[in-house]
């Protein structure tokens, strides 16, 4: 989740206004000359620059979206996704997407050939696109109209763990800056950072932690309870140990997801969704601004919890039930052997004392 601060044309006129009034008041009332009288005056200049920042910024999105209008006029497609600054144009029917980055002179075009799309999401940076029918990711975003794509290949990670795939339609869904693709039928998660894309079966999954500056806030793991509280709904409403009060007063400097696995090669997967730093602040929900902003952050927390609070669910509730097929499967088998054992005593074959110790060897 990105923080939005631009205060767009109106905005900064709005601002303007504000301070000129603040200007016009402050010289009525002291008119000896009070340095501190000119800061209001100082306000409208600055708001007056961010206005012209403001049109300035709004002109080249219309000439981007105007290119990418232009440009879109002699494709032939289905489907698109994006904006002026990124779009894609799916075509199913020749199985690819051809992408475009526009800048206010020109544009760059890829195309990607075998891709039919299934879902595409948006993520804070990037655009997260999946087809199911040739198991591929599309990761892409745009530098000043570069074009940077990376393509993922989940076909070989299937092979490796020897299972056919069976038609399905995954679920595709944007958090922060990661996508997560999960397909209950096959029972596979893939998750898209900006880095990298974790591939696991639901199996792999040992637990899901949230934690802030450090500290655990919520756990859940394999075959275990529930610890911790999360916020729902906003930042008042509270599930757990924790008070409003203390809710209200919290300093934020690092708020991540913690993914444990059963993996020697990727072990811990670690989701950043706040950290300060460069242009972070420590948020502090005393702040109304800031206030807000962690409720949108504790709301993609919460998103991303249950995915893999399902997920985990899916997997003990299969563990249960392979529990009690092997026990069904181990009472049937020693029923079984139970009554050979008698054939063999009625038959003679077994005294009784053979068939009596062979029986407390079977029920040990």
């Amino acid at each position: 989740m990105k923080r939005q601060d631009d205060f767009g044309v109106g905005g900064a006129l709005f601002l303007s206004v504000i301070f000129a009034i603040m200007a016009i008041l402050s010289y009525n009332s002291d008119k000896s000359g009070n340095p501190i009288a000119i800061i209001p005056a100082i306000g409208v200049v600055v708001g007056l620059v961010m206005a012209l920042n403001a049109k300035s910024k709004a002109s080249d999105r219309k000439a981007r979206k105007e290119q990418q209008d232009i440009f879109a006029q002699t494709l032939d497609y289905d489907d698109c996704f994006g904006n002026g600054d990124l779009k894609l144009y799916f075509n199913s029917q020749r199985q690819d997407v051809t992408i475009c980055a526009t800048t206010n002179e020109g544009k760059n075009i890829q195309v990607v050939r075998d891709f039919s799309v299934t879902e595409t999401v948006k993520t804070d940076n990037y655009i997260v696109s999946y087809d199911a029918a040739h198991n591929k990711i599309l990761r892409i975003k745009t530098n000043n109209g570069n074009i940077l794509l990376k393509e993922f290949n989940l076909n070989y990670t299937f092979k490796n763990w020897n299972i056919v795939i069976k038609k399905s339609i995954p679920a595709v869904k944007a958090y922060n800056d990661y996508a997560f693709i999960t397909d209950d039928v096959n029972e596979f998660v893939a998750i898209v950072t900006p880095t990298n894309m974790h591939l696991h079966q639901y199996s792999d999954i040992v637990s899901i932690t949230y934690e802030e500056n450090g500290n655990d806030m919520y756990n859940k793991s394999l075959g275990g309870a529930v610890v911790g509280g999360l916020l729902f709904g906003g930042v008042g409403a509270i599930v757990g140990s924790n008070t409003a009060k203390t809710v209200r007063n919290k300093k934020i400097e690092r708020m991540s997801i913690k993914i444990l696995l059963k993996s020697t090669s990727d072990s811990t997967i670690l989701l950043d969704i706040y950290k300060t730093g460069k242009d972070r602040a420590v948020l502090e929900t005393k702040n109304t601004a800031d206030k807000i902003f962690y409720e949108g952050l504790m709301k993609e927390v919460t998103g991303i919890k249950d995915i893999f609070s399902i997920i985990i669910d899916i997997v003990d509730k299969s563990c249960a039930s392979q529990n009690q097929r092997v026990s069904v499967s181990s009472s049937n088998s020693i029923a079984d052997e139970l009554t050979k054992l008698v054939q063999l005593r009625d038959a003679g074959i077994l005294t009784e004392e053979e068939f009596q110790a062979q029986k407390a060897k079977l029920l040990q």
